[in-house]
């Protein structure tokens, strides 16, 4: 019985090792194929660098124009405005075209035709048309106009000359003037005749006694027509002044007609040399002394042919305004 007892405890045993075996054993192929592989280095190729270049911008090529060339003008001549603001600069000749620039009161402007009605002009860097309505056709002289305080003189029933008063005498045209305002009388004269107007001098300085004599027949005239003596002093004195109050005695004037029209009346308003001498006379220093609206101030009836120097400044200003000298100086009486 033991015998037998003692074999089942040994194969017990037996058992018991084999299966620990077994277990063991599987352990170890469970450790083995869990085991990491053993890490291969391997040797790895550098990256290739490709250079990539850097974005540039092309610049963009904006087409050019050549400017149209300038138009050169042959110009044939001056205008002054004589608006009393501006004319109108306008594109074609016609009130309908559109304005395109102004020209100011007083300005001058280069003309390079000369149309019906209108003008075509160049001011600054302005072309296009003004109405002839609106400017006076310059003629400049080519010599140096003179200017002072002497060609302001005023004179008049009121402003007498000074006491003494003497000036330097030249020969015109068969008169005499301030030897100041020779050249640019004789300048007057001959470029008038270039434009085709004939001017005539028939008086220019009167000494005192000429002035006295002149008065004293004109007097006379009245007297015979039946006026008293002190009126017709009076009524003289609007047509011939009194001595020391005429401009005639300070050689700045010239009584101016034409060879066709030598009767000095209102009608040589109408000929061609009063109208050139309209347009031109202030730009040698000359204004029309005694204008048609202006005789209650002048005290003088409209002399259209009796022209007096004061200047270029002076006269461009009168001639824009319409003033007459006393207006212009602020001297009314």
């Amino acid at each position: 019985m033991k015998k037998i007892l003692m074999i089942l405890i040994v194969m017990a045993l037996a058992l018991t090792a084999s299966a620990c075996n077994d277990a063991s054993m599987e352990q170890v192929q469970q450790t083995a194929v869990a085991a990491p592989s053993p890490t291969i280095a391997v040797a790895t190729q550098a990256p290739t660098i490709v250079p990539t270049s850097v974005p540039t911008t092309v610049p963009t090529l904006i087409p050019t124009t050549t400017p149209a060339p300038t138009p050169t003008y042959i110009f044939v001549g001056q205008v002054m405005c004589s608006a009393n603001e501006y004319v109108n600069i306008r594109e074609h000749a016609s009130t309908d075209s559109e304005i395109v620039g102004a020209l100011p009161s007083g300005e001058s402007a280069d003309v390079i035709e000369f149309l019906d009605g209108w003008v075509h002009i160049s001011y600054g860097r302005t072309v296009g048309y003004v109405s002839s309505d609106y400017t006076i056709r310059l003629c400049i002289p080519d010599v140096p106009v003179p200017m002072g305080e002497w060609a302001m003189i005023l004179v008049n029933p009121t402003n007498l000359l000074p006491e003494g008063f003497v000036v330097e005498l030249a020969d015109f045209e068969g008169g005499q003037v301030d030897s100041r305002i020779l050249e640019v009388a004789t300048a007057m004269f001959a470029d008038a005749k270039k434009a085709g107007v004939d001017l005539m001098l028939v008086d220019a300085f009167r000494s005192e006694a000429t002035q006295s004599a002149q008065f004293e027949a004109k007097v006379q005239q009245y007297i015979d027509k039946g006026y008293s003596r002190a009126d017709a002093q009076i009524k003289a004195a609007t047509i011939t002044a009194r001595p020391n109050t005429s401009e005639h005695q300070t050689g700045l004037v010239l009584d101016i007609v034409t060879p066709t029209y030598t009767k000095r009346n209102s009608g040589f308003a109408d000929t061609e040399a009063f109208k050139w001498l309209d347009e031109n006379a202030h730009n040698y220093g000359f204004t029309l002394r005694y204008k048609e609206d202006k005789q209650d101030i002048t005290k003088v009836i409209f002399e259209s042919w009796h022209w007096r120097f004061v200047g270029v400044e002076a006269a461009d200003a009168m001639k824009v305004s319409g003033e007459c000298l006393e207006e212009y100086l602020g001297i009314l009486d």
